[in-house]
């Protein structure tokens, strides 16, 4: 298990930029984080918005198209208001720009605009720079390991595989626990929802491209699993396992990574 220690949560001086994005795909985009996160922090550069949020469960980075005019960050303190004026209006663009850290947020969709108040404190990202040290030593390495955590095997599934186990929640009801197994001789990645109670729910993927030398890799994970599988994109995606070791989701040509760290929990 990779175990991640607190950060400062101190940013460099940084430049706050004006961004132009489609408002549904937006709403999409921020809407991924959304579940359990409260805030986020919008990195913007020429024409891509990237964000990240970094738990003790899991490592999220994912990228859309925008227009912008400077690079920077922008920092939302309050997600959910944030989606609710987005889905309120209905242009078909959406401007958005903050004037500093901890200075108002500004989104104008149409002829309404919204003005949020923003901390200076972003929970979410507060793990990020810890969490993105180790992803670059393992983006140097080719994914073969993360930390201290081996990843010697490796496989290509379809994302929209994995999406059925979202639905574990209202068929074997809450606090289920999960486990992720590939099976390199068999072409197969299987992730499965049980609970001792109320029983197991179980999708396949088939597997293709597939390295490893053992007959399985297994890891363990807790409830939040299936949420998280939601997330990953509807195209090929690269998977990197071990044993016991974190789950990682590469796709979107690099703009979506997704790193869920083993965590056996009792039921």
């Amino acid at each position: 298990m990779v175990r991640l220690a607190g950060t400062t949560g101190q940013d460099p001086v940084r430049r706050m930029p004006t961004f132009e994005a489609d408002r549904k795909a937006l709403i999409g985009f921020v809407d991924t984080f959304a579940k359990g996160v409260d805030d986020l922090v919008l990195r913007v550069s020429s024409g891509t918005i990237i964000a990240a949020v970094g738990q003790l469960t899991h490592y999220l980075r994912k990228g859309m198209p925008c227009t912008s005019d400077d690079e920077g960050h922008i920092y939302v303190s309050d997600v959910a208001r944030l989606l609710a004026f987005l889905k309120s209006v209905t242009s078909a663009d959406v401007t958005v720009n903050q004037r500093g850290r901890g200075r108002p947020l500004h989104v104008k969709g149409g002829n309404s605009n919204l003005e949020l108040p923003t901390s200076t404190y972003i929970a979410s990202d507060s793990d990020v720079s810890l969490i993105e040290k180790i992803v670059k030593k393992s983006e140097e390495s080719m994914w073969t390991s993360f930390g201290n955590a081996p990843l010697p095997a490796e496989a290509v599934v379809d994302g929209s595989d994995l999406y059925p186990l979202a639905k574990a929640t209202k068929v074997i009801g809450n606090l289920f626990t999960c486990k992720a197994e590939l099976r390199p001789k068999d072409s197969d990645f299987t992730v499965m929802a049980s609970k001792s109670s109320k029983g197991k729910m179980f999708v396949n993927a088939e597997a293709e491209q597939v390295s490893g030398d053992k007959e399985s890799y297994v890891s363990h994970f807790a409830h939040w699993l299936p949420d998280l599988l939601g997330t990953v994109p509807n195209q090929n995606v690269s998977i990197h396992m071990g044993e016991n070791a974190p789950l990682v989701i590469r796709g979107g040509n690099g703009d979506f990574l997704l790193i869920v760290f083993d965590q056996e929990v009792d039921e």
